[in-house]
Parts: C-alpha cells; structure tokens; sequence
C-alpha cells in the first residue's frame, strides 16, 4: 500500500517563511533599483532641458545672423542704396539677438514649468536669489541629526519648515541616493527600512566636494 504523505504545520510554516524571506529581499532589491533608476531620470531631465534652451538660442542666432548677412550682401551688390552704417546694422543685430534669448528663456521656463506642474496651480519658482536647493535643504536635515533618518522623515521634517514648496517623497529619495553616489551620504538598511545619514566631512572631501556634508 502506498503511504499518504502529509505536511506537518512546522512544515509549512517553515515554507512560508521561506518563500517570505525570498518576497523581501526581491522587494528590497526592486525598490532600491527604483530609486537609482528616478534620481538618474531626473538628472537626464534637467540636462534635456538645458540642451533644448541652448538649441533654440543657437537657432534663433543663427537666423538673425543669417538676415543680417543677407542685407550686408545686397548693399554691397549696389541693390540698395540706403547707405546705412556698419554701427547701425550691428545694433540692430545686437537688439535682435536680445530679444531671440529673452524669447527663448521665457518658452524654457514655460516649458519647464508644463513638465513639473502638469495641470495642477502654478507655484512659485523655486530656485530664487538667497533659496536653497533641495540637495543642499536634505544635506543640511542629514547633518543636523546624528541617528540615520528614512526618506519619509526627511520629507516631513522639509514640508513642515518649508510650508510653501511643495516636497515630494520620490524626489527626496532619489536627492538621497544621488548624495550616496557622491559619498555625501550613507545608506543603510535596518529590516525592510533603509535610513539614510550624513557622510563625515574626511569622506566627503574624499568624494572631492568639501563642505557640502557635514559630520554626522
């Protein structure tokens, strides 16, 4: 006669806890490819940006340089007789190309703010004269406490002292991990949590960026 196999409950509570262990490690090592992965985008994003604001200078001078070079060959062909002056034609360049780079800023600006703000009310800039940076903002929250903090509490902590700028949790953790990167931060796990804490300031000039992180 064939023997009828059963499973113990120690078995399969050992088998569950396996298959647990498995599901969290898995879990750690997607979330942690994540965050890499959106700090890496949102550096891609703001060099895009850069490059587009550039290209649509660049194009708007090289059609301004090109019109005025057209009217300097039609004067020196004799076709018109206006004799204007040399001064005059490159004032009137000069006052052209201003205004192709203040029209060109101003659809960057625009253009950055559709990318960031979507449909939602339009903030207020946040890069202004005397604001600091969010990378420099999270540095400081590190340096200013000396236990690991999670990418939460530095979110909270930001919200709460900055009211009016809106603060995302994704963009704090990849600010977090970018500063890891550079070796102005350490990253460390504690269970299914990872925490996050000021690199000291020998590591950080190490890195070759002093002074930007502080001694935990």
């Amino acid at each position: 006669m064939r023997e009828l196999v059963v499973d113990t409950p120690a078995e399969n509570a050992d088998l569950k806890s396996q298959y647990a262990a498995q599901v969290a490690a898995d879990l750690d090592r997607n979330s942690a490819e994540h965050e890499r992965l959106s700090a890496e985008i949102a550096a891609l994003q703001e060099q895009l940006a850069v490059l587009e604001d550039n290209r649509a200078l660049l194009l708007s001078m090289r059609q301004t340089l090109g019109d005025d070079a057209a009217g300097g060959a039609t004067e020196n062909g004799g076709v018109s007789g206006s004799g204007e002056p040399d001064a005059q034609r490159e004032v009137a360049a000069l006052s052209a190309t201003r205004k192709a780079r203040k029209k060109a800023n101003a659809a960057g600006g625009k253009r950055k703010g559709a990318e960031s703000g979507g449909s939602r009310p339009r903030r207020q800039p946040v890069r202004e004269t005397g604001v600091p940076t969010l990378r420099e903002l999270v540095s400081n929250d590190l340096a200013q406490h000396g236990e690991p903090r999670s990418a939460a509490e530095v979110t909270a902590a930001l919200s709460k002292a900055l009211p009016e700028r809106e603060i995302k949790p994704t963009v704090v953790r990849g600010t977090l991990e970018s500063l890891v990167a550079k070796g102005q931060a350490h990253r460390t796990k504690q269970k299914k949590s990872v925490f996050y804490s000021a690199a000291t300031t020998d590591a950080a000039a190490d890195a070759g960026e002093p002074g930007e992180a502080r001694a935990s």
